[in-house]
């Protein structure tokens, strides 16, 4: 791998938003021993856009005026897929090392990178591009064997998490909890990637490319999103011992199996227990369970990151980059469901159960029923079963029943 030796570690910035506002005040300020860091050039839009930041670098939107400048390492903070993706692969193949914040570049591109880093012997470090604020993925890296997974569940949106706490605590409903997200700086002025759940999709492809060597397009996940949990499901998720939360989940223990979005965690679970902008990660494995937590990545933390990974990437000591992925679809896994029931008038509990029982769908336990402003409502655990099954199930259900029934996966008790 590349090492740095010069008398200075200049650094070539793609992107100068929050997140490159704060890394260029954390590198005037780094006291890191060896040569000191200075940012050369700062690749922008507009350049000629007045800033109100300190410490500008020379700002440019000439990205070629940037590499040109034969930088020690490359940071990219532009987020996207071009010209992010064509930037690195030219640093790259000059032998530059790069750092990037980029998990949609790394979940659409990883595999390019991967190999490009490889073929070169330059090194690509991305520990802020997934749980910033829990710096894990370099040190798993360097220890494969301690680190071997079969197994991850998690929480890897913030925002989401956010939002879905403060209905739960405070029984507000989802448009006052995203507004608060946003008034406090934890959701963007456009929230979709967050809470359509397309962002954590995002975030769990880069980490089965790290942890199961898979490549997997994030659009062959399943992915949902929390806009449409109700104060009635997060009433009735409590009264059946669980919480709704942001979950993201894969298994290829035998065959690839995934998804991203809400679920109804048992109250024994460690997510459930995962609160406001927390972010965490249980990794499991032969080896046993291991769990990692702390807080979202905002700029502060995504920023100091990133700063890590630049002196990881130019003193040689970054992790090994790992390659050869397998290209695959992951498949729906077959869990339990968190079904609820709405309609004018629901049938009984008991008739509701016999009939799921009469399509290989059967109840576990239920909660009581609710009224408010004229609509009955009522949610039910059930056993695992495949989602084709219990689609075909829940249409029957739909039209003799006359009620909508909106489902939910169960993350099982961890083990």
């Amino acid at each position: 791998m590349s090492t740095c030796v010069a008398a200075s570690l200049d650094i070539a910035l793609l992107g100068f938003g929050k997140v490159g506002s704060v890394f260029a005040r954390l590198v005037a300020q780094d006291p890191s021993p060896g040569p000191g860091a200075r940012i050369i050039g700062a690749l922008v839009r507009d350049a000629g856009r007045s800033r109100d930041q300190p410490a500008l670098p020379r700002l440019t939107s000439d990205a070629r005026a940037v590499l040109g400048g034969r930088p020690d390492v490359v940071v990219e903070l532009l987020g996207g897929l071009e010209p992010a993706r064509a930037l690195l692969l030219e640093a790259l193949q000059r032998r530059i090392p790069v750092v990037t914040a980029n998990k949609t570049l790394l979940a659409h591109h990883g595999e390019e990178l991967r190999s490009a880093s490889v073929a070169t012997n330059t090194p690509v470090l991305f520990e802020a591009a997934v749980l910033a604020g829990v710096p894990f993925l370099g040190t798993f890296a360097r220890r494969p064997h301690a680190a071997a997974a079969s197994s991850l569940a998690g929480i890897a949106n913030g925002t989401s998490n956010f939002i879905l706490t403060r209905c739960a605590r405070e029984g507000c409903g989802f448009e006052t909890a995203l507004a608060d997200a946003q008034l406090r700086g934890y959701a963007e002025p456009d929230p979709q990637s967050d809470v359509a759940g397309t962002d954590a999709a995002e975030k769990l492809a880069v980490l089965l490319q790290h942890f199961a060597g898979r490549s997997v397009p994030p659009a062959t996940i399943e992915t949902g999103g929390i806009d449409d949990i109700t104060a009635a499901r997060i009433s009735h998720a409590r009264e059946l011992d669980g919480v709704i939360k942001p979950v993201i989940y894969a298994d290829w223990t035998r065959g690839l199996q995934a998804f991203a979005g809400p679920a109804f965690v048992p109250a024994a679970h460690p997510l459930a227990r995962v609160d406001g902008v927390e972010n965490a990660l249980l990794l499991g494995g032969r080896l046993g369970r291991l769990l990692f937590q702390g807080p979202g990545a905002g700029p502060d933390v995504t920023a100091a990151t990133v700063l890590d990974d630049v002196h990881e990437a130019t003193t040689g000591v970054a992790p090994p980059v790992r390659t050869a992925l397998k290209s695959g679809t992951p498949g729906a896994p077959e869990t339990a469901w968190m079904l609820t029931l709405e309609g004018v008038r629901l049938p009984p509990a008991v008739e509701v159960a016999d009939f799921l029982a009469s399509h290989g769908i059967f109840m576990q336990r239920a909660t009581d029923r609710r009224t408010s402003g004229g609509q009955e409502s009522q949610s039910l655990l059930v056993w695992p079963a495949s989602r084709g099954r219990l689609q075909a199930a829940l249409s029957g259900l739909v039209r003799a029943a006359e009620c909508a029934v909106t489902p939910l996966r169960v993350l099982e008790d961890a083990r």
